[in-house]
């Protein structure tokens, strides 16, 4: 863990989803089966959402937020996913876990923020994004049954 200011974490959960996006969109165009592919799409534009709903927090939260500094900032990973990786997975049930575990690591990062925050602006930030987040993985699991069903 190293110093970094909230525009820093943000930039780089941005940067979390857009790789996840991209790695969606490889794993659709290689996927055998059209049912897991169809949720790949879904996945890739659910990120894409995800990274522009960052972006947009980033835009509307002043340079006081946005500079403020944590000391003890821990480190956003992804889980190791990659493209052919997803490309394999057959089954829907086992693609949407491996989304929601990188949902969950998210949120916990996002509380574990809003708990260290000194400034009220800033814990606002984290618990919106952990809220945005929450909403995010609900709406996620919803719409994969919903294909599932198809």
């Amino acid at each position: 863990m190293r110093y970094k200011t909230v525009e820093e974490i943000l930039d780089q959960a941005a940067a979390l989803h857009d790789r996840l996006a991209a790695c969606s969109r490889d794993a659709a165009q290689a996927q055998d089966k059209q049912r897991v592919g169809l949720v790949l799409d879904y996945l890739a534009d659910h990120q894409d959402r995800l990274r522009q709903a960052i972006k947009s927090f980033e835009d509307d939260a002043g340079d006081r937020v946005m500079s403020t500094w944590f000391d003890r900032s821990p480190e956003l990973e992804l889980p190791q996913v990659k493209s052919q990786e997803l490309a394999d997975i057959d089954e829907v049930e086992t693609l949407i876990d491996k989304v929601i575990e990188f949902h969950d690591r998210i949120i916990a990062l996002y509380g574990n923020l809003r708990d260290q925050a000194h400034v009220d602006q800033v814990r606002e930030v984290f618990a919106s994004l952990a809220d945005l987040e929450r909403h995010e993985k609900l709406e996620l699991i919803q719409s994969s049954r919903q294909l599932q069903d198809i």
